[in-house]
Parts: C-alpha cells; sequence; structure tokens
C-alpha cells in the first residue's frame, strides 16, 4: 500500500510529472499564486514585493521528497521552544493586590506573551495536521510557506514580551543597582539574539530579504548581516544566492521558470 502511495505521489500533475485527463488550463487560484510566486522569488523582480514566506521558498530548491519534512521539522523545533517558553513566562503572569505600576506592567506583559504562546501552539498544531496532507507540490509549497508565517511572527511578538517582562519584574523585585543590573542583562539577551540572527542567519539569506518591501529591509538584523557580508550591496549577494538556487533547481520548479521564458 505504501509502494502504491508512493507512487501517487510521485505521479502528481502539480509536481510537474505527467497524469491523465490532467488539462494545463485548468488551475486553482491557489496554483496560479504559487508560480506568480515562484517566478518573482527566483528572479530579481522587484515589482512585486513579496511577504516574510520568502524566507521558506527556497525550500523549493530540496527535493520533492524532502520539501514537507524540512516544515515539519521547523514547526517541531518551533513547539518544543513554545513550550518551554510557555512554562517559563506563565510564572510571570500572576496579579495581586496592592501591586506596583511596574510590577503591573510586567503581569500584563507576561499575560499577553502567555496568551500569545497558547496561540502560536495551536497553530502549529493545525500546521503539522495540514502538513501531514498535503503533497510536496509547488502549490502546498507555497501555502505552507504562507501558513508558517503567522506562527513564526507570533513567536518572536511573544518572545519580546517574554524578555521585556521577565526585565520589569526583575527591577520591581529586586530593585536597586542589583534590580538595574538583571534588567539591563535582560536586555543584553535580545541584543546577542539579534546580533545571532544577524550574523549567522540573515547573511545567508540575501535573496528572501531582498524581495521584501524596503520598510522591512531597514532593521537591526539586515544591517548587521550588511556589516558581516563585508558591506557588499544587498542586490549583488541576492544575486549569488539565485544564481547558486538556480543550479540545483528541481524539474517541477525550473518547468514553471520556464513557462514564463516561453
Amino acid at each position: 500500500r505504501m509502494l502504491l502511495l508512493d507512487r501517487r505521489n510521485r505521479a502528481h500533475p502539480e509536481d510537474g510529472v505527467d497524469a491523465p485527463m490532467h488539462s494545463e488550463a485548468k488551475r486553482c487560484p491557489m496554483e496560479l499564486r504559487a508560480e506568480q510566486a515562484v517566478r518573482v522569488y527566483f528572479s530579481l523582480d522587484k515589482t512585486r514585493p513579496l511577504g516574510f514566506e520568502t524566507f521558506f521558498l527556497d525550500i523549493l530548491a530540496y527535493p520533492p521528497k524532502d520539501r514537507v519534512p524540512q516544515f515539519m521539522f521547523m514547526a517541531e523545533m518551533m513547539s518544543i521552544s513554545t513550550g518551554l517558553l510557555l512554562f517559563f513566562v506563565q510564572t510571570l503572569a500572576t496579579f495581586e493586590d496592592e501591586m506596583s505600576k511596574l510590577g503591573l506592567v510586567s503581569a500584563a506583559m507576561a499575560t499577553a506573551a502567555v496568551l500569545m504562546f497558547i496561540g502560536v501552539s495551536c497553530m502549529l498544531m493545525m500546521f503539522g495536521m495540514t502538513a501531514s496532507k498535503v503533497s510536496s507540490s509547488v502549490k502546498h509549497v507555497f501555502a505552507l510557506s504562507e501558513g508558517f508565517v503567522a506562527p513564526f511572527m507570533g513567536f518572536v511578538y511573544a518572545v519580546h514580551l517574554s524578555i521585556a517582562a521577565f526585565a520589569l519584574h526583575a527591577l520591581d523585585s529586586v530593585g536597586g543597582t542589583l534590580g538595574v543590573g538583571v534588567c539591563a542583562f535582560a536586555c543584553l539577551t535580545l541584543v546577542f539574539i539579534y546580533f545571532y540572527i544577524g550574523v549567522h542567519v540573515v547573511t545567508n539569506e540575501a535573496l528572501p530579504v531582498y524581495h521584501l518591501s524596503f520598510w522591512n529591509q531597514m532593521d537591526l538584523v539586515n544591517g548587521i548581516a550588511w556589516v558581516t557580508s563585508g558591506r557588499r550591496a544587498l542586490t549583488e549577494r541576492a544575486s549569488r544566492e539565485l544564481d547558486a538556487l538556480m543550479r540545483v533547481l528541481p524539474e517541477d520548479v525550473r518547468r514553471i521558470l520556464e513557462e514564463k521564458d516561453t
């Protein structure tokens, strides 16, 4: 039975394999959107900026059988991190009588972070259920890329709220020089995280950053990546990444790009 399912997946029309009774003229709106996004992403065309799903579209350069597992791996890692941070920040989301204003703000931020982490956990569960049922076609990879943006951004904002809540809680609980020191160290932790992302992550993501809107490009991590890459222009770095991707593109992605050329 597994062999039969494998053959069906490999004969899926959206994977670039011909199947009987399949009309190329009949394409759903999601398929058309996915093909348009692929043509934009695997080019230096800036007429239509893409969203944060660009950070996951390079998964299309993987062999089809490895695409969905990559999304499942990312969802699993984020789910584990969400649970650990939720366990930590929920201890700060406590309200008591006669709380100071600083403690009240800290508890409110922690409560918001808890709710966001719960929302991220629910979204990741639904994302995993969806990813387990789809094929590795371009349309489905694009849909998964879009679907992963919401929990990813929710996780990022919840982490910021958690660090801010911890810093304010330390300042309110300890007070004095020690409290200020703990608060400053919490802020430095956030700076270290941004520095790590800029040096080790965004430096290798020039093409996705290139396809973002102008305002999304103007942040700290992109500036750090620019310095780390030897102050080379974003267009130059994106062009090199594009050349490297074009050499390893699978057949189904190449077919979409060739349709644009013809």
